[in-house]
């Protein structure tokens, strides 16, 4: 089973009162798949879509078999399969039972192979620069996700329950991220063991919209939409790395690309970044993000205090922070966090750096993950099995000196309302005398 629907959908018929139905599409094959629907008493259909999910091998028994009409106003609901029939089933006339043959395995490896070629796949690209003729438009994507959101439950004017949970992805082709919400229960749960900019989708049939609230693109996933997850082709590679410049400790809804620090060459200094974060954000709403040379002195950087106050600690599924690497996260919507699998915990460094030039005060920066990891000149782990005295002497190496520190600056928004300076690498700063003295010295010895 590649693709169930979300809801149970009820209908009146007055000859047999209450019934209500379910879809779904299986495969078989890597080239053939069809659509199922299944029609029943409430009940029936509720114990049904219970029992079998994504991933389900199930065996379908005295199905009707119909074959499908293009002008069937239904089939823009379903997925476009490969086969010209579809299979109904009907509560008491057929059977769906799992399938326990020694073949169970061979079926569920087809989840991970696309339902046709990934060469289909369009471009973020190409879909951000055409927007316009593209718009409630289906298209197909290949994408890996860089920014999972927390699941979110809720109720709609007519009562009912409903559970959604917010994505970006990208594919290496732009900068920019796309927003994918998922609104299927199955697919929210399997979106647990996903992970950012290591986890590839292929994206059959997905819808592009516009969000005028957020003032960006998104992608909607509706009933004809088939997912393929770590998707296994040669250009996931490529796009997986593609993205590894994406910055994932940003405190937001987003993914940005983080600058490469060799080619930041503008020089800004304090208060000229304080005045261009003062400044509206942009023209159609998103995050003011820059780079910048500030040449300041560091008048604090806290390596030799508590380490919790140093490193970081994450849980690498749901993101929640935690107190030890050795304890789960306390997510019960996270597989980690409900016992599902043991604890999968991400080490990195988390260091609050204050710098300081003639014009004014940077408080809060951070330097992160790989970045501190290059400028320190070690790991997580090295550093944590340091003495206080070595790290104190790495300390000295920068406190009260003046630096070239080069920055990556998002500025506030209405939920993050507070600016984020992003520390890429810091240079010690050479005193213009001493630096052409040693010139002089090394012209004189040649």
């Amino acid at each position: 089973m590649v693709r169930p629907d979300t809801a149970n959908r009820r209908y009146d018929e007055v000859s047999n009162g209450e019934r209500s139905v379910w879809s779904f599409t299986l495969r078989d094959t890597e080239e053939d798949f069809i659509n199922v629907t299944v029609w029943g008493s409430t009940e029936f259909i509720k114990k049904l879509s219970s029992t079998f999910n994504i991933g389900s091998v199930v065996e379908v028994i005295s199905a009707k078999i119909v074959r499908r009409q293009p002008n069937d106003r239904n089939e823009q609901f379903m997925p476009s399969t490969s086969s010209p029939f579809a299979l109904i089933v009907n509560e008491g006339a057929a059977l769906i039972q799992k399938h326990d043959a020694p073949t169970h395995e061979q079926y569920k490896n087809l989840l991970t192979r696309p339902v046709k070629s990934v060469t289909s796949a369009k471009s973020l690209k190409v879909i951000l620069d055409n927007i316009e003729a593209l718009c409630d438009r289906f298209v197909d994507l290949l994408v890996v996700v860089t920014f999972i959101g927390d699941t979110r439950n809720l109720i709609t004017r007519d009562g009912r329950a409903l559970t959604c949970r917010n994505f970006e992805i990208a594919d290496g082709s732009t900068d920019n991220t796309v927003s994918l919400m998922l609104w299927n229960k199955d697919w929210i749960e399997r979106s647990a063991f996903w992970e950012p900019k290591k986890t590839i989708l292929f994206l059959i049939d997905a819808r592009i919209a516009y969000d005028e609230y957020k003032k960006k693109t998104v992608l909607s996933i509706s009933r004809r939409t088939l997912i393929t997850e770590c998707v296994d082709v040669p250009q996931a590679l490529d796009i997986m790395n593609a993205v590894q410049h994406y910055d994932l400790d940003s405190i937001c809804s987003d993914s940005f690309a983080v600058p490469n620090p060799d080619t930041i060459t503008t020089i800004m200094t304090v208060q000229q970044i304080t005045e261009k974060l003062h400044k509206k954000a942009t023209a159609d709403g998103e995050r003011l993000q820059f780079a910048a040379i500030v040449k300041a002195s560091v008048t604090e950087i806290n390596l030799d205090g508590p380490l919790k106050d140093i490193i970081s600690i994450k849980c690498a599924l749901c993101k929640k922070i935690i107190a030890d690497v050795q304890d789960s996260c306390m997510n019960l919507n996270c597989p980690s966090g409900n016992g599902i699998r043991t604890p999968l915990n991400v080490i990195k460094f988390n260091i609050k750096i204050n710098l300081k030039d003639d014009t004014g005060y940077l408080i809060g920066c951070r330097l992160i993950g790989d970045n501190a990891e290059r400028i320190l000149g070690c790991t997580v782990e090295e550093f944590q099995a340091m003495t206080v005295e070595k790290r104190s002497e790495m300390k000295w190496q920068y406190l009260l000196e003046k630096c070239d520190v080069r920055l990556h600056i998002l500025g506030p928004t209405s939920i993050f309302p507070r600016a984020l300076y992003n520390v890429l690498s810091i240079q010690l700063c050479v005193d213009k005398e001493i630096e052409q003295a040693l010139e002089l010295v090394t012209t004189s010895e040649y």
